[in-house]
């Protein structure tokens, strides 16, 4: 289908951008596109303005201070996937990043755009939960941060005000972290993923834990119960059992990728695969 009419506006400034989205009220941003541009051709958006984001500096970098990490929002999907930097600090954001649709849509969408998308679907959300990552957002009246458990009012909704944009990611530092995902085709959304960020002690035991779900009713719903049931743990195959059937607790949607029961059956498995991997990965593994 043919997208509706609009103004194209391309921003060499955040402010400009900033200035853009606060003058003009059904103005959209425009980062990778893989999200906007279906959204427009079917015509489920209908903006006056698209205001692209590309020419504008200082959004790209993947950066590091102590152990966090540091994620600008225009870097792409395939530039977290094979950072260096990500895969020694951040484990779980290479592997969620690197089963992201395929490589096209990796090489162009951003994660930025991914996170403010809030497609319940999307794999990012439940890393950025998991991980408990905060975002930095710019708008007119400043920079704010937003805490990962605050950031998603609801399904393709989130908690920025009219005229921010995403302008960061911060990730804490951790190796015990990995991203389990089941999905039918290469380009294909995922039919669930599981999401799993641990810290651990000298001695092996779990300190802190936090896993969230892909593919719920909810956007990246944090699996409070199983988190609860690692930390203290030394992550005994009977302890990791009982946390991936807590999991398996969220509320998924059936549809044509499979029913609800089978959906929690397979967020368990996942669940499992992930809480041993992250283990693995803790332990130096």
């Amino acid at each position: 289908m043919r997208p509706p009419d609009f103004a194209f506006r391309s921003s060499a400034t955040l402010e400009d951008a900033i200035a853009v989205l606060n003058r003009e009220e059904d103005s959209v941003v425009l980062a990778g596109g893989q999200s906007l541009i279906p959204m427009l051709r079917f015509r489920l958006v209908r903006p006056t303005v698209v205001v692209d984001l590309g020419r504008i500096q200082g959004l790209d970098s993947i950066e590091s201070s102590g152990d966090v990490l540091e994620i600008g929002a225009l870097v792409t999907t395939s530039r977290v996937s094979e950072s260096p930097m990500v895969r020694s600090l951040s484990p779980l954001w290479a592997d969620t990043a690197a089963v992201i649709a395929d490589p096209l849509v990796r090489n162009l969408g951003t994660v930025g755009g991914n996170l403010a998308h809030a497609d319940p679907l999307n794999d990012l959300p439940a890393a950025l939960v998991a991980a408990r990552g905060r975002v930095v957002v710019e708008g007119a009246k400043g920079t704010r941060v937003i805490e990962s458990d605050d950031l998603f009012a609801g399904p393709f909704e989130t908690s920025l005000r009219p005229g921010e944009l995403i302008t960061a990611v911060r990730l804490p530092g951790g190796a015990a972290g990995a991203y389990e995902k089941m999905k039918r085709a290469a380009a294909d959304y995922g039919v669930a993923g599981v999401a799993v960020q641990m810290t651990m002690d000298g001695a092996g035991r779990v300190t802190g834990a936090g896993i969230a779900v892909t593919g719920g009713e909810q956007v990246a719903t944090r699996a409070a119960e199983a988190e609860t049931l690692l930390v203290g743990s030394d992550t005994d195959p009977s302890t990791i059992a009982r946390a991936a059937s807590a999991a398996s607790a969220v509320r998924m949607p059936g549809d044509d990728r499979g029913s609800s029961r089978y959906k929690s059956e397979l967020v368990r498995v996942l669940a499992e695969r992930a809480i041993r991997r992250a283990t693995q990965r803790g332990a130096g593994g």
